[in-house]
């Protein structure tokens, strides 16, 4: 009879999860933080722990594992869309099977070595025991290598997250970072940052957003307009773009604030999934 370690047990599976979540967000773009990924994989590594005492009924494991994946899911990203979701939970399935596998073969190749080599079965129980450890110290090296990954400048621009104040009504909202986002507002040059109609319908009174008699509008809101020039497909298109009260760049317990117009594009593209898009030029500016 062989012995399981729950300790050892706990930390591989909560390393395999770990570099299986940080993998599948990198994949599908998934707005997430170190946070939430470490607490994900701590959800995941308790369950693998708990499903040992389950009964031995597959259903009764089968509806746990799956409800358990949607509460990691969950848990690992920031609000999101449901397609980015579901496209993160299928990333995280396949590499969850790739990393998982791949340590469940290696220890098999070592456990029966140690079979066959040990003969002493508190000398085999040791020496397995020590063989987990190394497998995790060996692991942890990716691990600790995401963390810096993550805690570096670079991981943070595939996505932003921003807070919008419009008229002291505030809003948060997951951006695409797209380098090759260039409109800048023609009357004092500053980035664009596009909105979709749903997070206009939001932030804005509607009769900005269909807009059809600026004359109408109070003094003080006229004097936020803009009429935003952007060419696609070779045909130009004129946008409706405001000037909000603040638009700050959050980065964890930091905000910084955003020199920046808004434009409300309601035939907007997919945003990578996102319901804003902001150029790669707010993180310079962030900066300085």
């Amino acid at each position: 009879m062989k012995t399981l370690y729950i300790d050892v047990y706990f930390l591989i599976n909560f390393t395999v999860d770990l570099l299986s979540l940080y993998f599948a967000a990198m994949l599908s773009r998934a707005p997430t933080s170190t946070k939430r990924l470490i607490i994900s994989s701590l959800i995941g590594a308790l369950f693998a722990c708990l499903i040992v005492f389950l009964p031995e009924i597959p259903l009764i494991k089968f509806l746990s594992s799956v409800l358990v994946l949607l509460l990691i899911a969950y848990v690992a990203q920031k609000p999101v869309r449901m397609l980015r979701r579901i496209k993160f939970i299928f990333s995280f399935t396949i590499f969850e099977a790739l990393v998982g596998g791949g340590v469940t073969y290696v220890w098999g190749i070592f456990d029966d070595y140690l079979t066959n080599a040990f003969i002493n079965i508190q000398e085999y129980t040791v020496n397995r025991k020590m063989l987990f450890l190394s497998v995790i110290v060996l692991i942890s090296i990716g691990v600790f290598k995401m963390l810096i990954s993550f805690l570096s400048k670079g991981q943070g621009e595939e996505f932003a997250e921003l807070d919008i104040t419009f008229l002291n009504k505030k809003h948060n909202v997951m951006a695409f970072v797209d380098s090759g986002n260039f409109a800048v507002d023609p009357m004092d040059l500053s980035p664009i940052i596009f909105i979709k109609k749903n997070i206009a319908n939001k932030l804005l009174p509607e009769n900005i957003i269909d807009l059809c008699d600026i004359d109408k509008l109070d003094a003080k809101i006229k004097k936020r307009i803009r009429l935003i020039p952007v060419t696609r497909g070779g045909q130009t298109h004129v946008l409706i773009g405001v000037k909000a009260d603040s638009v700050s760049l959050v980065r964890g317990q930091v905000q910084d604030e955003l020199k920046v117009t808004i434009a409300i594009d309601k035939e907007g593209g997919s945003y990578g999934g996102y319901d804003a898009l902001v150029p790669s030029a707010i993180f310079r500016d962030a900066i300085k």
